[in-house]
């Protein structure tokens, strides 16, 4: 269904401020609703109105246009800024049931990836599909984020690991970026791991990936980021920073996978470039929390990674880098290794329960922390004049939303002004 002129009407409306200084001070025994509703940007009672794709007023529903409701007007409990998944590896063939199995018998992820197996496995199935087929598979799965409340989702490259396999990836996400409800934001990752073939040619993959495959992918404009898994089995700091430089010389902008494993350094690196974002983050020390914060790099982090492989004893430090002052994002890191899912709102929760933080905190990671991951200040807030990207929920209260989980609570999804899906046979009264 298409509208020029949308009107919705909710009880809770969550506009996400650029700078709160309550998130450095948090108080587990102080007013925690009050913080939250600041660090939300909360307006009760509230309405937005869109024309032409674009917000054209938001305020106290007392307080809306004259006539403005005239073509009806859309109900619904909290409305938020469309979500943002900003680390996912969407494109991918095959799947890896199988290393979940060994996984649950005793092998650890590491063990798998040093082997040969893991990454290297979904690499095999990706060279052996179709730029088509890869479009295909990964057009499906946007639905099912769209669904979930997505309205901006990255996709890595990274299951190629030779020029043309990672040029056929960026390819396939570009082929299927115009026909889904939901932008698509593209970045290399060809240092996603060492291929076979250069197992005992380090150096050689290294250069590869400087001097062929990144003036190819800004050549081609297919990828405005590029990123590196800097960690024990993948990639050293040397290397990486050697990659990410050579991205930013050619206009890429910097993110890195940074101490999943173990401390290798990624996070002080990413600080020491200036890179959009660090992600994971389960083994970075304090200094480089703090390096991260003074250089403006947000950390992301992918809670469904601890669950999935058990790692529950090492979580990212979620408080210490809001603490610090850096900002946050919370993402799915949607792959078929690590963490086979796309439920961007299960991640709410967990991030409540496994990193402590507040609801507030937790919707603020997927909308305008995920923003800053991806240095975009076009998304992930509401503002007069800005892209009308929306979610909306059918809840009492927004702390409702990670909450009760396991269940998707959106009732509708407005992408560039558009309803793109809705659970109503209309979604206008």
């Amino acid at each position: 269904m298409q509208n020029n002129t949308v009107l919705i009407h909710a009880r809770q409306m969550l506009t996400m401020p650029d700078v709160v200084e309550q998130l450095r001070d948090y108080d587990p025994q102080g007013d925690v609703e009050a913080r939250d509703e600041a660090i939300a940007g909360v307006v009760h009672d509230a309405g937005i109105l869109i024309k032409g794709g674009k917000i054209a007023w938001l305020g106290p529903w007392a307080e809306r246009p004259k006539g403005s409701d005239k073509g009806g007007v859309f109900e619904t409990g909290v409305v938020t800024p469309g979500w943002i998944d900003c680390h996912t590896h969407a494109l991918f063939a095959g799947e890896r049931s199988a290393e979940f199995a060994l996984r649950n018998a005793g092998r650890s992820y590491l063990e798998i990836l040093e082997s040969g197996g893991g990454i290297l496995n979904t690499v095999d199935a990706v060279r052996a599909t179709s730029r088509k087929q890869l479009a295909d598979e990964l057009g499906a799965r946007i639905f099912d984020s769209v669904r979930l409340g997505v309205t901006t989702l990255e996709v890595k490259s990274g299951y190629g690991l030779t020029t043309d396999d990672e040029l056929k990836s960026l390819r396939a996400i570009a082929d299927v970026a115009s026909d889904v409800p939901c932008e698509l934001v593209a970045c290399f990752l060809g240092a996603h791991a060492i291929p076979r073939e250069y197992r005992e040619r380090r150096a050689a993959y290294v250069d590869l990936v400087c001097k062929e495959m990144i003036p190819k992918v800004k050549e081609s404009q297919l990828a405005n980021y590029c990123d590196v898994f800097c960690d024990r089995g993948a990639f050293d700091a040397a290397e990486a920073e050697r990659i990410l430089v050579a991205g930013q010389e050619h206009g890429l902008i910097a993110r890195i996978h940074a101490d999943e494993l173990s401390n290798a350094g990624a996070a002080m690196l990413a600080a020491r470039l200036g890179a959009a974002s660090a992600d994971h983050l389960e083994h970075t020390p304090d200094d480089a929390i703090l390096a991260m914060s003074k250089a403006g790099v947000t950390g992301v982090l992918m809670p469904a990674v601890n669950l999935f492989l058990n790692t529950l004893d090492h979580l990212a430090p979620a408080r210490k880098l809001l603490n610090a002052g850096c900002e946050i994002a919370v993402a799915t890191d949607f792959n078929p290794g690590s963490a086979m899912t796309q439920d961007l709102g299960l991640m709410l929760t967990l991030a409540c329960t496994l990193y402590k933080l507040t609801p507030g905190e937790a919707l603020r990671s997927v909308t305008l922390g995920a923003a800053r991951a991806l240095r975009r200040d076009d998304i992930g807030r509401l503002r007069v004049g800005t892209r009308a990207n929306l979610a909306m929920f059918d809840v009492p209260h927004y702390r409702y939303i990670p909450y009760h989980f396991g269940k998707s609570h959106v009732e509708g999804v407005i992408y560039d002004g558009e309803f793109v899906y809705w659970t109503e046979d209309e979604p206008i009264d």
